[in-house]
């Protein structure tokens, strides 16, 4: 039988890598920054809510790709 090409495969893998790299420091950055430039919420438990919330999603999608590194090995 012919072999598969996993090249777009192990790509979107990378990406989602990347993704859940952003979404964590974006998580952390919204937690950490005191200066919002009047676009983010004022500090206070909506803006630590959202930070923790896009940490969360980051760490999700981190363990998604976790398991499609997994799958594919």
């Amino acid at each position: 039988m012919r072999r598969q090409n996993s090249g777009p495969a192990r790509l979107t893998l990378y990406i989602s890598v990347l993704a859940s790299l952003a979404y964590m420091g974006g998580g952390i950055a919204l937690i950490a920054s005191s200066q919002s430039f009047g676009m983010l919420p004022e500090t206070g438990p909506l803006r630590y809510g959202l930070g923790i919330l896009l940490f969360i999603y980051g760490a999700f999608r981190g363990y998604r790709a976790y398991q499609g590194f997994q799958q594919n090995d």
